[in-house]
């Protein structure tokens, strides 16, 4: 008895734990080291700090995902990463690269 009561239940307790519906992709962002500098990408154009935050702002996207490579400094990925955060994108991972 105490199983088949268990069972009744399973499927809304599992609705509560995984996710059904899609989500939208994430705002994809590239960061690398450009000489002295650093050179940050979306969707293939070069974006300083302020277009970085002007095109998150803009999105409609809660996820971000910045792509760098292995030796890419901290301070390419961090701006990149701090600066969606500051624009209020909800969830930012960041992936090395072996390029």
């Amino acid at each position: 008895m105490l199983f088949l009561g268990a069972l009744s239940a399973s499927p809304a307790l599992l609705a509560a734990c995984v996710q059904t519906r899609q989500e939208e992709p994430p705002l994809v962002v590239t960061a690398r080291q450009d000489g002295d500098g650093c050179l940050v990408k979306v969707e293939g154009e070069r974006v300083t700090s302020q277009r970085l935050l002007e095109i998150a702002r803009r999105t409609s996207k809660r996820r971000a995902i910045v792509i760098f490579e292995k030796e890419t400094p901290y301070k390419c990925t961090g701006g990149a990463i701090f600066t969606l955060q500051r624009a209020g994108i909800a969830s930012v991972d960041a992936v090395a690269w072996d390029g």
